[in-house]
């Protein structure tokens, strides 16, 4: 069926109208709806449709490279990226191919330009198949597509979707039903598809995110004990992530939220935190193996339960504050540095570790002079908020008190950033806009406290909040990733988180419909992963029932799809036509069913050469020289790899209708007899 007039043009010219591209889509909608008004057309062979669709694709490689070299990568200024820019584009790169077709004698594109492997089949036929595409649909279908790349969030495009789609449906309605019922019917699917619509934009966004999610594990990033580049700066919304990443059982009384810290720096250059002089020396295992003194000295007897994974088996562990001893830690190798941090280098992709801790943090190593020191970049906005407190001269506990009084009653947590105003990010958010995430504050409480006098660290880690009812423990989500100030007060150090507590309830706020599904899935997937590890005879048993339960259910399954191969089914298999093969079309088999239908039919496996033989003798008149002749052309035509050239397939054309013609003119006269 082809596409009602007009339809092509408004397609192009709504697809212009979206992207901002109307002078050329209305150029191009002339060009296509023009074909219409024009009485020549132009004979373009199946060559000539394959090379305009080279020159298209090669037309698309030169541009998705220089939208992705140009403007800094796959980032593009004040526009989308390089890639959605690029499927904008598409309605005029294949323009060419559709405006061919349009002024063609044929009216539509052979296969083998979208498709090598048809080339190379036609290459080795004789008679290569017709197979082609009409392309109106198909290229409206893409102008809308391309049209929604263009993300103008107005009911106007959805509007225009509709109409086109009445448009292109309206000529191929069902007559049995009048007009009225037909648009009330399309109006009802209208109003359903943009319910769909609403919810399809929130499948997406979750699909974006697990996308994200699994090409950031691929890259495998994990946490950097030398540097942590904070989003300070970055501009709109902070992407958080509804991935459970650890879990977590507290020690007995311990209420959340719980502080797990991964690793600390002392020197920050905006935008990232950097730890320096802090290498990494080797912690021998206790006997056994399974069990880590971090310092000498007795720890509680209470511990933390931690649940995490570790890529490619090396990773920086969670820990609490204070962190004496780990236990149950199933690793080859250790190791800590003097600003708290744990390292695995080598071990299993899953641990699960039990944390007690001691009265003093023996991990951190006393203050220096670099936590003391704000960069001069910094300084001015840092200097001037701690003069307005009259921080300098108080007591090291009325500093901390004040300070933490100021961020908990002048700012708000915001994980949305608008441009600074003609400042430093951290500047604009302690003078102006006073409102950030979690690394705004505790970066801006680091840098306050050290212009106080007070020594003072960055760390990051991970908030314990959450309770899952599923798995009866506390998880940690990738959201749930913090960063606080590490003071050093009464000799020891602090942790001192001035973030707003609501931070996590904001962000929960904000959660995926679709959490709870992926929870589970990722709960099936730690119980897996437990197993898959060997933590504990007993789980291995206890998981092993379980996947014995769909192992069952597969082969069940598999069973019975084998019982309902019956004789029916195999007769109607055999029953089917053999593929066509060469020599399929040649004219010969015209005589044999004229023959066979006069009760003169070949027997099976009966040579040709035997065959009319047979008829002779039978004084059958078949002219058996020249069906011997045509006999030779055919085999030749249907067997040799080289086939026959122009002349002998004409030759045998020609003596398949003169002898059907003399076979219909000798019963015509055996009849008059």
């Amino acid at each position: 069926m082809s596409a009602p007039p007009l339809l092509l043009g408004a397609a192009v010219l709504f697809w212009g109208w979206q992207t901002g591209l109307l002078l050329p889509a209305a150029a191009l909608a002339v060009l296509l709806e023009g074909a219409r008004a024009v009485a020549w057309r132009l004979d373009f062979s199946r060559q000539d449709f394959h090379r305009i669709s080279d020159l298209c694709a090669v037309v698309s490689a030169g541009s998705a490279v220089y939208l992705l070299t140009a403007g800094g990568g796959a980032r593009i200024a004040g526009a989308p990226g390089a890639l959605t820019v690029l499927f904008q584009w598409l309605p005029l790169l294949v323009a060419p191919l559709v405006a061919c077709q349009a002024y063609s004698t044929a009216g539509k594109v052979d296969l083998g330009a979208f498709f090598w492997a048809y080339r190379r089949k036609a290459a080795g036929e004789r008679a290569p198949s017709t197979d082609a595409l009409d392309l109106a649909y198909p290229y409206a279908v893409l102008c809308v597509l391309s049209a929604g790349a263009a993300n103008v969030r107005t009911p106007a495009y959805f509007a225009g979707v509709c109409l086109l789609t009445a448009w292109a449906l309206w000529v191929g309605r069902s007559p049995r039903f009048s007009p009225l019922w037909w648009v009330a019917s399309l109006a009802l699917a209208s109003v359903a598809g943009y319910g769909g619509h609403l919810g399809l934009h929130r499948v997406q966004q979750k699909l974006e995110e697990l996308a994200f999610e699994y090409i950031s594990s691929l890259v495998h990033r994990d946490t950097d004990p030398f540097r942590s580049t904070t989003a300070i700066g970055h501009l709109g919304q902070l992407k958080l992530s509804d991935r459970i990443l650890l879990r977590v059982t507290p020690a007995p009384g311990q209420a959340p939220p719980i502080l797990l810290r991964e690793a600390t720096y002392n020197v920050y250059n905006s935008p990232a935190w950097f730890a320096v002089g802090a290498g990494f020396t080797p912690v021998q295992p206790e006997a056994g193996g399974e069990t880590w003194k971090l310092a000498p000295g007795p720890a509680s007897e209470a511990s933390v339960g931690v649940s995490m994974y570790l890529p490619r088996g090396r990773g920086v562990l969670a820990l609490p504050a204070r962190a004496m001893e780990i236990d149950k830690l199933a690793v080859v190798r250790l190791s800590k540095n003097s600003l708290g941090a744990v390292r695995v280098d080598e071990g299993l992709g899953l641990v699960t570790y039990r944390v007690r801790v001691g009265p003093v943090s023996p991990l951190d190593a006393p203050p220096t002079d670099l936590d003391l020191g704000v960069l001069a970049g910094e300084s001015v906005a840092v200097s001037r908020v701690a003069a307005d407190l009259g921080l300098v001269g108080r007591p090291p506990a009325e500093r901390l008190a004040t300070v933490a009084a100021f961020f908990r009653t002048r700012f708000r947590y915001s994980t949305y950033a608008d441009r600074p105003l003609g400042r430093s990010p951290l500047e604009d958010f302690l003078l102006r806009g006073r409102s950030g995430h979690c690394e705004y504050f505790a970066t801006a409480t680091v840098l306050l406290l050290r212009a106080a006098g007070v020594p003072a660290r960055y760390a990051t880690g991970y908030s314990v909040q959450e309770w899952s009812r599923l798995e009866r423990r506390y998880v940690v989500r990738a959201r749930h990733a913090h960063s606080w100030a590490l003071v050093w007060a009464d000799g020891a150090w602090r942790d001192l988180d001035t973030t707003p507590p609501l931070w996590a309830d904001e962000e929960a706020a904000a959660a995926s419909a679709f959490e709870p599904l992926s929870d589970i899935g990722s709960w099936a997937v730690f119980l897996f992963s437990r197993w898959r590890y060997g933590e504990g005879e007993e789980g291995v048993a206890r998981y092993l029932a379980w996947l014995l339960v769909p192992l069952v259910l597969v082969l069940a399954w598999r069973l019975y799809g084998r019982r309902r191969i019956d004789r029916a089914t195999t007769e109607a298999t055999r029953g089917e036509l053999a593929p066509r093969h060469p020599g399929a079309d040649s004219e010969f088999y015209l005589i044999a069913e004229r023959l066979a239908a006069a009760g003169l039919g070949r027997g099976a496996a009966e040579p040709v050469s035997t065959w009319i033989g047979r008829l002779e003798a039978a004084h059958v008149p078949v002219a058996g020289d020249a069906l011997r002749r045509i006999a030779e052309l055919h085999y030749r035509y249907r067997f040799d790899p080289a086939g026959i050239g122009a002349d002998e397939r004409h030759a045998l054309r020609a003596g398949v209708e003169a002898w059907l013609a003399a076979r219909a003119g000798a019963a015509g006269a055996s009849v008059r007899d």
